[in-house]
């Protein structure tokens, strides 16, 4: 039994990265994986139309703006998430890769091109701090995660992520958005920064 492909307890964990990277899904997708990756975020902005930014009076660009943060936060989580991805982002084996790959592979590039909270007081009625004091958060809880030993990773990830829940409704955030700045923190910190088992549904060979 190799390093890369081992089976525990019928959990078949496979690292080896086979076929062709996608920006969504990483290596080896399954067809479940896939549409988890690129379907399942749009149930969120539908919901949150109909049940709460209806009522807020926002203009078309507001909502098309909301939309499309919601759908990159909650999507990257997911995403981020997959078996499939955490065999790329977390594998040592060496990977032929467009810049692209490169890029969401990165442990400290990635998270830092992540701007999008900026478009929110662009669009909304809150102060540039918002964005600030998030985007600082994420990067510096980036660095702490990468400087303490693997097996601290994913306590300290979710003791991240629960601070950032918690701050969120002690601080001011915009009206509809504010749960956005906490899955902000779950898409890099948590789903993107902790090293788990990429499992697969049957053995490869």
């Amino acid at each position: 039994m190799s390093n890369s492909k081992l089976t525990i307890k019928d959990a078949h964990i496979n690292w080896e990265c086979e076929g062709k990277f996608n920006f969504t899904t990483g290596f080896g997708a399954t067809k479940a994986e896939s549409i988890i990756a690129n379907y399942a975020a749009f149930i969120a902005p539908v919901i949150l139309y109909f049940f709460a930014w209806q009522q807020l009076e926002w203009s078309w660009l507001q909502i098309v703006v909301a939309a499309a943060l919601t759908l990159d936060m909650i999507g990257g989580v997911l995403s981020n998430s997959l078996g499939s991805m955490k065999r790329f982002l977390h594998t040592d084996q060496s990977l032929e890769l467009t810049i692209l790959g490169k890029l969401v592979g990165s442990k400290f590039l990635f998270p830092a091109i992540h701007f999008q909270l900026f478009a929110v007081p662009l669009c909304f009625d809150i102060t540039w701090s918002y964005a600030f004091f998030w985007y600082a958060m994420m990067m510096g809880s980036i660095v702490l995660l990468h400087f303490v030993p693997m097996y601290l990773h994913r306590p300290i990830a979710l003791l991240i992520v629960m601070l950032s829940i918690i701050l969120a409704t002690l601080i001011p955030a915009p009206v509809g958005l504010e749960w956005l700045a906490p899955i902000f923190m779950i898409k890099l910190v948590l789903s993107h920064g902790v090293r788990e088992e990429p499992y697969r549904p049957t053995l490869t060979e």
